[in-house]
């Protein structure tokens, strides 16, 4: 049986709830969320563009990219990335270039990953 949704996104915590691992949207947010290993998830909606992309259908400019996805998110989902499986590898250095192309400090950066400034900042620069 699934939850209902929450009618304020604010009731749920950010930790509690599963993210898709490519449009990092929240189960919420989404209609269905499938499970990978290692902590991988993905929502209906990119299994529909993977879908789109393997029947050839070229995407759209902009119709994926982390430039659409807000920077309050990209940050709220650092941490969670980095426990993944592909974590340590090319994803968390992608959107921590992408927070660094928007002017994110490293201050912020290594707060949500649990990490000093430095830290982030050497790990990523």
């Amino acid at each position: 049986m699934t939850e209902p949704k929450p009618t304020n996104s604010a009731e749920v915590s950010a930790a509690a709830a599963l993210h898709c691992s490519f449009c990092l949207k929240s189960q919420y947010e989404i209609a269905k969320l499938i499970a990978g290993p290692g902590g991988i998830f993905i929502c209906d909606e990119c299994v529909h563009l993977c879908n789109e992309v393997i029947a050839e259908r070229p995407l759209a400019p902009g119709e994926w990219s982390l430039t659409a996805i807000p920077g309050e998110r990209l940050l709220e989902r650092l941490k969670p990335i980095e426990q993944t499986i592909q974590g340590h590898g090319n994803m968390l250095q992608t959107v921590v270039e992408e927070l660094r192309k928007r002017e994110i400090s490293w201050a912020e950066i290594g707060k949500a990953l649990g990490v000093s400034r430095q830290s982030a900042w050497e790990r990523f620069s």
